[in-house]
């Protein structure tokens, strides 16, 4: 089964809700379940799959109880949300392509399962990194880290009648530029950090990834989905979200708020905030990675709508556009 990241976080927050429903014995059975199974996977001991029948089943049971893999594309998926799916549905794999490389670049294997990896990079093509200086890439580092270029049969030669973009994109030689940012790991498989159009410089002069923080973000349970947006006159991030109506339908019982009109109300606006800073900092991320303020929209973000594309990724440009009103008024109030 192949899906997008917005697909794998609505499944494991419906999971995890069903979950917080449960008694505590339940809940207690599922999570113990879920840490064995961990412990057992990552050492490579046998009887990791001892509690799939009797604990996970139910979950299984959404896809038809037959999957045995599933795959994430179009974008980035955060690890949490992979590790999860892998553990209670079935491994998760990953691939990464481009339409200029007929979608060749890496595929995750079920024989040499990565969990925090894509996979290995396919015969067809070759695969080098290349040193961006300027937003602190190198190759020449502990972890070597750069730009993803691609060489191979499957790639273009050119973009039809547009030799502006051709020289951009290809080098002299049949080198093109992906315009991701990459790294390899022990086992030479293709990790995909971000891409350079969406590295943004902040007020301190350091650099965010954007798609690395909407990946760690996406899985807080009161939003559907997100774009962060940063600049260089602020020292930390925003927050533009969808927020998850059905989870804040029930948290919102306690507070005396009206959901006709919650997406407009300070306590639901500050709830949201904290489970997007806790979700942050549970991740690690950086000071500078913490959303200082969020915009709530009250939109679906939906091919439809115009602010995600038929693959469900963000049209960040549509977005900005049609909430510039808000957004603005947020970063007056940010630091």
């Amino acid at each position: 089964m192949v899906g997008v990241p917005q697909i794998w976080e609505t499944i494991k927050k419906g999971v995890i809700a069903k979950l917080d429903a449960s008694s505590p014995v339940v809940k207690a059975l599922f999570w113990c379940s879920f840490n064995y199974k961990t412990f057992m996977s990552k050492n490579n001991l046998p009887g990791a799959g001892i509690f799939d029948g009797i604990v996970f089943s139910k979950v299984r049971e959404l896809t038809g109880g037959r999957l045995r893999f599933t795959m994430n594309g179009a974008s980035g998926i955060s690890e949490d949300t992979r590790h999860f799916l892998s553990m209670v549905l079935a491994p998760m794999f990953a691939g990464y392509g481009l339409t200029e490389t007929c979608a060749n670049g890496a595929l995750g294997c079920p024989l040499e399962y990565s969990p925090n990896s894509i996979g290995p990079v396919p015969a067809a093509v070759d695969v080098k990194l290349v040193s961006i200086p300027d937003i602190g890439y190198s190759t020449d580092a502990e972890v070597p880290q750069g730009e993803i270029w691609l060489k191979g049969v499957p790639i273009i030669k050119e973009y039809y009648d547009d030799p502006e973009e051709t020289e951009k994109a290809l080098t002299h030689d049949g080198w093109f530029k992906s315009g991701d940012i990459g790294e390899f790991d022990e086992n030479g498989h293709l990790r995909v950090i971000d891409r350079v159009k969406n590295l943004v410089k902040t007020q301190g002069g350091e650099y965010i990834a954007l798609e690395k923080l909407e990946s760690v973000y996406r899985g807080t349970q009161t939003i559907t989905n997100i774009m962060i947006y940063a600049d260089s006159e602020h020292s930390r991030p925003i927050a533009v979200i969808m927020p998850n109506q059905t989870v804040l339908v029930e948290k919102i019982k306690g507070l005396g708020v009206d959901e006709h009109s919650m997406h407009y109300a300070p306590k639901v606006h500050s709830l949201i905030l904290k489970d997007l800073q806790t979700a942050g900092k549970r991740s690690g991320l950086a000071g500078m990675e913490i959303v200082s303020d969020i915009v709530i929209t009250d939109e679906e973000w939906t091919p439809l709508s115009g602010l995600v594309t038929a693959t469900h990724k963000l049209n960040r440009k549509v977005i900005r556009e049609k909430f510039k009103k808000e957004i603005d008024e947020c970063l007056k109030n940010s630091p």
